[in-house]
């Protein structure tokens, strides 16, 4: 019923068009997935060893409301 509305609305011209784009997309999100996994590995392996501190959530904050007017927006 999905692609048959895809279809209907216009938003595609035939089954074949639709699974088409379906697998594109499908590839493109395989890939993505691929580069982030590596990147992760990449970082983990540049951390292992290294001093690693924990992040100051308190310092992080006075930066961030730094960049804030009093109502709360960015300046």
């Amino acid at each position: 019923r999905y692609v048959e509305a895809k279809i209907s609305s216009g938003e595609f011209g035939s089954r074949e068009e639709f699974f088409l784009e379906t697998a594109r997309i499908y590839r493109e999100l395989e890939a993505r997935h691929a580069d982030l996994k590596s990147l992760i590995q990449e970082r983990i392996g540049a951390a292992d060893g290294s001093d690693l501190q924990p992040l100051d959530i308190d310092a992080i904050k006075a930066e961030l409301a730094q960049e804030l007017d009093a109502s709360g927006q960015p300046k």
